[in-house]
């Protein structure tokens, strides 16, 4: 026994497949940027000014940059620092460091205010740091999981529609 069939049709549904692609794509680089913004927003505001490191000069809040690539297979959004001692907050540091010489002044003695403050020299020396993690940008990243896996979600089904 033989089956037959005709699809009518067919060319319709050939385009159509073809803009899904192109279209989940395009949805998903949109979303993808504004999720990666609000991201970058939840670290400055909600982890850098105290809540997980207390601000001191303002250079670790200001570096905190974003960035959406794509290819053919992904659309990556990025959000980080190139400030060296993040990673270290981050993911906490136990080891010896090297401290430069530098100049110190001194406005107070034996628990008195000095009259006039002293500038002194400290020599180079290594010193040992235990500094703790201080998750800022990981722990942001798991705050915002579901408001992303939903905003991903939803973009593949809007970009799938047109």
């Amino acid at each position: 026994m033989n089956l037959g069939g005709e699809v009518t049709g067919s060319s319709q549904v050939v385009e159509r497949i073809r803009r899904i692609t192109p279209n989940v794509r395009a949805a998903l680089q949109e979303r993808v940027q504004r999720l990666t913004i609000q991201l970058q927003i939840h670290v400055v505001r909600d982890k850098l000014q105290g809540q997980v490191l207390n601000v001191k000069t303002g250079r670790l809040q200001r570096s905190i940059s974003q960035a959406v690539t794509s290819d053919a297979t992904s659309v990556t959004g990025i959000v980080s620092t190139a400030v060296k001692y993040a990673a270290a907050h981050e993911y906490g540091f136990t080891g010896t460091v090297n401290v430069k010489e530098h100049l110190r002044t001194i406005t107070q003695a034996f628990g008195k205010e000095l009259k006039e403050p002293v500038t002194s020299t400290v020599r180079a020396h290594d010193m040992k740091m235990n500094l703790p993690e201080r998750s800022f940008l990981r722990s942001a990243l798991a705050d915002q999981r579901a408001d992303i896996v939903a905003g991903i979600q939803q973009a593949v089904i809007e970009g799938a529609k047109k």
